[in-house]
């Protein structure tokens, strides 16, 4: 009570507001760094404590970790009762937003190809050149139109702009949108684009399945009347169940998402664009440089502070599942192979 009195009462100097939001902000982000920087080192010296400095506890302590031997091999299970009625394919091809894949290389693929992550649909220009414009830049740490940041409203401004772009839309029968959000589901279904989503499952302490977030009214409508499928599917990237002070939900990103559920669903599957945030191969980088392009700070500060946690979960997984037989990743991702130690060093921090 005396905590929002107060606040009220500050809220009355706007100069005062606006100075005192400046400075927790910068605290924040002050915060943050130290304890980057300590997981770094930590993941040197003793990788088995490194979760210890992670700001929202994103990493799993040692009673949620599976051991190296009884790890899963895709880190999560298919929810078939909670899923729509998806055929077995027997190739597919699953693209990412990164910088090794050139976009224009769609019109050669003929089987099933599933985009993660593109909020709003691929266009193609007056030349035939395809290209697609997110919302934030990792490289500038700007969101679209140089701003600073991003309210729900410039989200739906966005949103609204691309769908009603004079470019045209780049539409062929074989193309799936991934992504479980209502509003960016409603704007690709609207333009007549295919739409899958992904619902995410964890278990409590009980052993029931509970959803990482809530349902909308508006999204149920659009899976009930069959203009979008979607897959479930329970985590298993840590030990369950993951009680408090940890969050109900794991850093993956929405790309290991896709990619372990589709899994399911295909014989073959073709990755490409998988680079998480990488700008070059690893196979050119050395140790060090690796390491220090696993953490991307505008990134992490504009977003929600768990990049590096959500760095080592992707490297891990990246190396891990380019050795099976069935899957081809021909993203950054996939060129991990010279880089064993540092996938040894991650697996001690997720691992016992």
């Amino acid at each position: 009570m005396f905590y929002n009195n107060l606040k009220s009462f500050i809220k009355k100097f706007p100069n005062v507001w606006k100075l005192l939001t400046v400075f927790k902000d910068y605290l924040i982000k002050l915060s943050r760094l130290k304890d980057v920087i300590t997981m770094m080192i930590l993941f040197h010296i003793w990788p088995e404590q490194v979760y210890r400095f992670s700001t929202r506890r994103l990493l799993p302590s040692k009673k949620n970790r599976f051991s190296k031997e009884s790890k899963p091999i895709i880190p999560y299970d298919l929810l078939k009762s909670k899923s729509s009625n998806i055929p077995k394919m027997k190739e597919i091809n699953i693209v990412g937003r990164g910088s090794s894949f050139d976009l224009n290389n769609l019109k050669k693929i003929s089987t099933p190809i599933f985009l993660v992550s593109f909020w709003c649909p691929l266009k193609i220009n007056s030349n035939g050149n395809i290209f697609y414009t997110h919302y934030f830049s990792h490289k500038s740490g700007k969101f679209i139109g140089e701003k600073n940041s991003f309210t729900p409203k410039d989200l739906e401004e966005y949103l609204s702009n691309q769908t009603e772009d004079k470019d045209k839309d780049y539409k062929r029968k074989n193309v799936t949108y991934v992504d479980p959000r209502t509003n960016v589901m409603e704007q690709l279904t609207k333009n007549g684009h295919s739409v899958l989503s992904l619902e995410i499952y964890t278990m409590d302490k009980n052993g029931n399945y509970l959803s990482t977030k809530p349902k909308e009214s508006s999204y149920l409508n659009m899976i009930n009347n069959g203009q979008c499928n979607r897959i479930s599917i329970a985590e298993k990237v840590y030990l369950p169940p993951v009680l408090a002070p940890h969050p109900d939900w794991v850093p993956a990103g929405s790309f290991l998402h896709a990619l372990c559920a589709l899994s399911y669903f295909a014989e073959k599957i073709n990755v490409y664009g998988w680079d998480h945030f990488l700008d070059s191969s690893p196979e050119k980088m050395n140790y060090w440089q690796l390491f220090f392009s696993m953490y991307n700070y505008k990134a992490d500060i504009q977003h929600w502070m768990g990049q590096f946690e959500r760095g080592l979960i992707n490297f891990y997984y990246g190396y891990q599942l380019s050795k099976l037989p069935n899957i081809s990743i021909h993203g950054y991702m996939g060129q991990l192979e010279k880089h064993k130690k540092l996938v040894q060093r991650i697996e001690r921090v997720l691992f016992n």
